[in-house]
């Protein structure tokens, strides 16, 4: 199974409003094609659409974590980060987050509408990350209880609950101010040899979605089927969801709606073949898919807003085949829309989106440099490719 996270780039320092390289305006985009299908929910009569680049740390591009936005706040705030370090954004100003030692690298994975964020770093000299939860103007991170681990994926929800998992884990802990309030164990239906491959997300009342891991026997660890699961908030079993049935029992899921709304992807054939997936509670059904864009062979979502139901994420070619990923959003309805690129021909990636009808990502400009960005009234710039 590939994972389908949106890799996010490295940039240059800049700030400013810039305008998208699609739909020039709303309904009507450069490329002359429609925004057919694009709500305009949680959005006003006076909002303008905008691609929005946001500023940057001094120095040179980081390699990992990438340039660009991983969460969206209240307001206009975001967070992400920028040459590897773990920032926020008022605007398009950029704020650095203190860390224990100048040298470590760290990103910033998400943030509520109370402003507490939270992300890992990870210690000079060492691969494992330490997660944390940060708020502005603090002196310091405050460290999540737990040994440092590699691959941790942290979620913060309204309540100020965090979801945090690693790569191997056997179970997913949930925080509540600074101390573990419950540990989730895996699904007992899918017997032994599973681990947390990912955690994808946790809502307003608490429930968990995940996409956990099953090693099959007599591989030798080589195959691993992936299976999306939900926790629910109120403290029932863990609950399998169902799947396409195509065989292939490879699904992720990274995100879920204050009412149970998950999102994510599911493998539908051999090779890079992966298409945008939804699963609507009470999950009495493996879900269905949106479809993809028609100019790409591949898609899938990575986040949801709350209660609009909002879905962002990517379409992409398979790696090996070149071209560039395009950054896309569902409203709820219809088919999957592309939203506008920073420069013609180069990759977008949208990897968050607010019920006030903000996505954030990171894209390509001309001269091949990866920008932190926010499409302001994202649905009003989403089009339909001809």
């Amino acid at each position: 199974m590939r994972r389908m996270t949106a890799a996010i780039g490295a940039a240059v320092a800049l700030a400013g409003l810039v305008t998208a390289a699609g739909p020039a305006a709303a309904g009507q985009s450069t490329t002359g094609q429609s925004t057919a299908g694009a709500s305009t929910a949680g959005t006003s009569a006076a909002c303008k659409p905008a691609l929005t680049v946001l500023g940057a740390l001094p120095g040179t591009e980081a390699a990992w974590p990438k340039e660009g936005v991983r969460a969206l706040g209240r307001g206009t705030l975001s967070v992400g980060s920028s040459r590897g370090k773990p920032v926020y954004w008022t605007g398009t100003t950029v704020h650095r987050v203190p860390l224990p030692d100048s040298r470590v690298d760290g990103v910033l994975v998400g943030v509520n509408q109370s402003g507490l964020m939270v992300g890992w770093y990870t210690p000079y000299g060492t691969t494992s990350q330490v997660g944390f939860t940060y708020r502005a103007g603090d002196a310091a991170v405050t460290e999540l209880p737990g040994a440092p681990r590699w691959g941790q994926e942290l979620h913060v929800n309204d309540a100020g609950r965090v979801a945090s998992g690693a790569y191997g884990d056997t179970s997913i802990r949930v925080y509540s101010g600074g101390a573990v309030e419950r540990t989730l164990t895996l699904p007992e239906e899918l017997g032994t040899d599973t681990h947390v491959y990912t955690v994808g997300g946790i809502n307003s009342r608490g429930d968990v979605v995940a996409t956990v891991n099953k090693v099959q026997p007599d591989t030798g660890g080589r195959v691993e089927f992936s299976y999306p699961v939900v926790w629910p908030g109120d403290g029932g079993p863990a609950r399998v969801l169902p799947q396409a049935g195509t065989g292939a029992n490879d699904s992720w899921v990274t995100g879920v709606s204050d009412d149970g709304t998950v999102v994510g992807s599911d493998w539908y054939g051999p090779g890079y073949q992966w298409t945008a997936w939804v699963w609507a509670a009470p999950y009495g059904t493996p879900g269905s898919s949106p479809g993809r864009l028609s100019t790409h062979p591949s898609a899938g979502f990575e986040g949801i807003s709350p209660t609009t139901r909002t879905a962002v994420g990517s379409a992409r070619f398979h790696p090996e085949d070149g071209g560039a990923d395009q950054a896309v959003l569902w409203p709820g309805s219809g088919p999957v829309l592309a939203l506008p690129r920073l420069a013609a021909g180069k990759t977008a990636e949208a990897v968050a989106v607010s019920d006030d009808d903000r996505a954030g990502g990171s894209a390509v400009n001309a001269s091949g440099k990866n920008r932190a960005v926010v499409w302001k009234c994202a649905s009003r710039q989403a089009y339909l490719p001809g």
